[in-house]
């Protein structure tokens, strides 16, 4: 028996990330208030009464882009209207994810509740019967420059008119035949809703939120096993005392959390050197920036989930007038500070395990070979740990600041979103495996040292020891290392936890390494 679909009021106020997060792993329901149909009425009154006026309104009585000088009026403005999605489904490449698709619907029709963007409540209906009936747009990754997602929003605009193509129950149709099965009429666009359905950045804003949620989850599970990789270090805990007294609330907030979960893992290798490695030491310092980036992040995507980025856009007093709101800089800023967060992180990552595998640490043999085995050991799965840390790095490159050409050769800016959510999607894939590597090397390196891990630490090894045996000899990996990652996603993307933000206090003490 499968769960009902979450319920989904939409206001026009930015929405919850829990429910941003189920439109993305699942069918919902669309509860458009009776707030969002008032502001809806008003603000179509005050888009006509405008046109009415003979105030030119962009893309709805002018054409768009370099033909913006054009005219239209009568049945020629009906028609340019009709024709705006059919000139702009131009997206093309591999179809984006279902949970996308959807949840750029959702999006779209939240921005919509708001009335300013001068739509009817028939253009806001027919996208809330879509994502009732779960009936998507079939969406394609390239055709979009992120300032108004033209060429994939193209595509849902073809599907609301009954041309283009959907996904429902997992198979692609004509839209049509979709909507005929489940009695939904194609919407026929009036003057502006052209323009409405498909200058939005609500696949952009999909396809980011897919990607930091992903992120986040990364980071929390290299938090979450940080203990066990600590205790294979044998780390002087001490480091994270000291971290403990920084004025930067995240670094504090870290240690903590690690102090408290390790307390009860009473044996600790012991002491080697007056000091560790950096890449062990500087453990706090690195997951602190990197929570905050994924945080400030989310935040900004909350916010950008109930902004209003039409052009034009109805004003609260009634004026209809052009906005530059479709450029979100502040947002692209964001993801480019968690891009280089994220490369930090598996630039620690891949350190921690290279000095797990050289030989280097006290108690650990090169490739973590117990004593007495002729075997190779964990040396080649080095090779695979560097290369997922270089494509973390090589995604970290910022696209935003690129030069642009467009509409008439006119200059143009624009931030190139849905390219910066799939380098972060990269990364955050890149790390997943990263992660899955750094388990398997810990809790080995544990079991050498003769320690019984205890609290995080044994749920890690249990995770691992389920997939992958002790070290007794060379063994074939990748199926081993594949089902390993799935039992590790299982947790780290538990929707649950992938808003939380570390900030509990810690209640236990850390006895001073000796």
């Amino acid at each position: 028996m499968t769960d009902a679909p979450a319920p989904i009021r939409f206001d026009g106020k930015p929405l919850p990330l829990a429910s941003l997060a189920a439109a993305l792993h699942g069918p919902v329901r669309a509860e458009l208030t009776e707030t969002a149909r008032l502001a809806l009425r008003k603000g179509r009154a005050a888009l006509e009464a405008a046109a009415a006026a003979g105030q030119p309104i962009y893309g709805m009585t002018t054409g768009v882009g370099a033909l913006k000088h054009q005219c239209h009026a009568g049945t020629a403005m009906d028609a340019f209207n009709h024709s705006l999605g059919l000139a702009h489904e131009v997206a093309v490449g591999e179809p984006v994810a279902a949970g996308i698709a959807r949840l750029a619907l959702v999006l779209r029709l939240n921005t919509l509740s708001t009335g300013r963007s001068g739509v009817s409540e028939g253009f806001a209906d027919c996208l809330a019967k879509m994502i009732d009936h779960d009936i998507l747009p079939r969406m394609t990754r390239r055709g979009s420059v992120g300032c108004g997602d033209l060429g994939q929003l193209g595509q849902l605009a073809t599907a609301m008119t009954g041309v283009g193509t959907v996904l429902w129950h997992g198979q692609e149709m004509p839209a049509a035949t979709a909507f005929a099965a489940v009695g939904i009429t194609p919407y026929q666009m009036r003057p502006r809703e052209g323009l409405a359905a498909v200058a939005s950045n609500s696949f952009s804003l999909s396809a980011a939120l897919a990607a930091v949620f992903d992120a986040n989850a990364r980071i929390h599970q290299t938090l979450a096993q940080a203990p066990v990789m600590a205790l294979a270090w044998g780390l002087d805990r001490a480091v994270w005392q000291a971290a403990e007294t920084s004025l930067m609330p995240k670094e504090a907030a870290v240690a903590r959390a690690l102090i408290v979960a390790t307390a009860d893992q009473t044996d600790w290798p012991a002491r080697g050197s007056v000091q560790d490695a950096l890449s062990a030491r500087f453990m706090v310092q690195v997951l602190a920036p990197c929570l905050t980036a994924a945080e400030e992040a989310l935040d900004t995507l909350h916010l950008a989930s109930g902004q209003v980025d039409d052009n034009p856009t109805v004003l609260p007093d009634g004026r209809v007038v052009t906005s530059g709101a479709s450029h979100h800089a502040q947002l692209s800023l964001r993801l480019g500070a968690l891009q280089s967060a994220l490369a930090m992180l598996g630039r620690n990552l891949f350190n921690k395990c290279l000095m797990l595998t050289n030989g280097q640490l006290p108690g650990l043999p090169v490739n973590l070979v117990p004593e007495g085995v002729v075997a190779t050991g964990y040396g080649p799965l080095m090779k695979l740990a560097m290369e997922q840390s270089a494509r973390i790095a090589t995604s970290a490159a910022p696209v935003a600041p690129h030069a642009l050409t467009l509409a008439a050769g006119l200059e143009d800016e624009a931030l190139l979103l849905p390219l910066t959510a799939e380098r972060i999607s990269e990364q955050a894939e890149a790390l997943g495996w990263l992660l899955t590597i750094s388990a398997l090397l810990s809790v080995q390196a544990v079991a050498l040292r003769g320690i019984a891990p205890r609290g995080p630490a044994a749920d890690l090894t249990a995770r691992v020891r389920a997939h992958v045996p002790p070290f007794v000899g060379d063994i074939p990996l990748t199926a081993r290392l594949t089902a390993l990652r799935a039992s590790l996603d299982a947790r780290a993307l538990d929707p649950a936890r992938l808003f939380h933000k570390l900030d509990e206090p810690a209640t236990a003490p850390i006895q001073q390494e000796t």
